[in-house]
């Protein structure tokens, strides 16, 4: 059940007003337009940022992903910038089942691997 409050009552308030749910968490802020002003729209975002994080554990793959990607794209930038390379498997394409990408700064190679005994083998610098 949430708290809820009518609008002849929000009118009437000069302050923000968050909206609960019987669990005491905070779903909503409302905000009177005649209060709103662009310099607070950065301490707006971070109230709204809190009231919709979902902890880490509760988020689905796709959400994880995306809340990961800024941080694998910086790893990826600094391992290319050591002259390391980043590994990657080739999508969905039957013909290159034991297969990766070596990805380098300047060029990508396309290797073979042995399951078995882990060896492997360059195919191609250049694709």
């Amino acid at each position: 059940m949430y708290k809820t409050l009518t609008l002849k009552e929000f009118v009437s308030q000069v302050t923000f007003n968050i909206v609960y749910y019987e669990q005491q968490k905070a779903t909503a802020v409302l905000i009177p337009v005649s209060h709103w002003h662009p310099a607070k729209a950065a301490e707006l975002q971070i109230l709204m940022e809190q009231l919709t994080y979902i902890p880490v554990f509760e988020c689905s793959l796709k959400e994880l992903e995306e809340r990961l990607r800024p941080e694998i794209q910086n790893v990826e930038a600094e391992s290319t910038h050591l002259g390391l390379y980043n590994l990657y498997e080739p999508d969905g394409n039957q013909e290159y089942n034991n297969h990766v990408i070596r990805e380098y700064a300047d060029h990508r190679e396309l290797v073979k691997v042995n399951t078995t005994t882990g060896d492997s083998q360059i195919v191609s610098r250049r694709f």
